[in-house]
């Protein structure tokens, strides 16, 4: 997609992330500067980018720089030299490096001290699908900020999503996703597990994708009531009843001889729920529990 308006921007790292995202702005139009600690890095983006070996040049005479690095530490480090800082003055800075609210916040406190418009952001999508009908990008921050940059932002994913002002939301609803992911992922994988060890090929699990796939869909669109109205009533499936199918989950994982650390640890925050008196309720109760240590 090539954008209407050219814009001069830096982008600051060139691992996979940032060389993808560094060709995908050059793609659109846009005037791109790199740099990275490692110089040959930057200069093997290619694409239309230009290689800075200093810093202070990459950032000079650009309106917008985005910040993709391994850490927000090891991004508070590049910009803490007072001649960096001096430079980012009066720009945007986007920061696509993954965090947690608390680096964001840390990271607008920064930004605010140095006269610097901070949008902080996260990018749910792989290297190979920067630019793709397949990325989106998670944004938080001043909305007028968001408005002005974004047909600018539009060249590394059309679908730009603005979160909230509350400069953490961006990440907070990235590592939300990333826990389901990563959460269902192992399920996924611990439930083709059980039926290789019984003997059964995973394939006949696999098979059923839909329908577990299903049950988290309905789960979840319970799960949005029930938290809104804060009422996990209903007459489905009592906790109590779910809580003995997870048991019978861990003994079949103990009597296949298979890791049963994962549907323990399942039992273990179900059960608490049980303790809390919740068990007459519906499976969303849990999240009574979990706003709790």
């Amino acid at each position: 997609m090539t954008s209407s308006r050219r814009t001069k921007l830096a982008v600051i790292g060139s691992g996979l992330m940032g060389s993808a995202l560094a060709r995908a702005f050059a793609a659109a139009g846009h005037d791109v500067a790199v740099w990275n600690r490692t110089p040959s890095k930057a200069k093997a983006v290619g694409g239309g980018t230009t290689a800075f070996e200093s810093l202070v040049d990459a950032v000079s005479g650009r309106e917008l720089v985005v910040v993709s690095v391994s850490t927000y530490a090891a991004s508070a480090e590049l910009f803490s030299s007072q001649a960096v800082a001096s430079a980012m003055a009066g720009k945007t800075l986007v920061q696509l490096t993954s965090g947690s609210p608390a680096d964001a916040r840390s990271g607008l406190e920064w930004a605010r001290a140095h006269g610097v418009d901070y949008l902080d952001a996260a990018i749910l999508t792989f290297p190979a699908f920067v630019a793709t009908d397949y990325a989106t990008v998670f944004y938080a921050g001043a909305r007028a900020v968001f408005d002005r940059h974004l047909e600018t932002l539009q060249a590394i994913a059309k679908n730009c999503v603005y979160v909230d002002e509350k400069i953490g939301s961006a990440a907070t609803l990235d590592c939300a996703i990333l826990e389901a992911f990563y959460g269902g992922s192992l399920a996924v994988l611990h439930a083709a597990a059980m039926c290789q060890a019984e003997g059964l090929d995973p394939k006949a699990f696999f098979a059923q994708k839909n329908s577990f796939l299903g049950l988290i869909s309905v789960t979840a669109d319970a799960a949005q009531g029930m938290i809104e109205n804060n009422d996990f009533t209903g007459q489905q499936c009592s906790l109590n009843t779910h809580v003995a199918a997870i048991e019978h989950i861990v003994r079949l994982s103990t009597d296949a001889r298979i890791s049963s650390r994962f549907p323990r640890e399942l039992l273990e925050n179900y059960r608490r729920a049980l303790g809390a008196g919740l068990g007459e309720q519906e499976l969303p109760a849990v999240f009574r529990t979990l706003k709790q240590d």
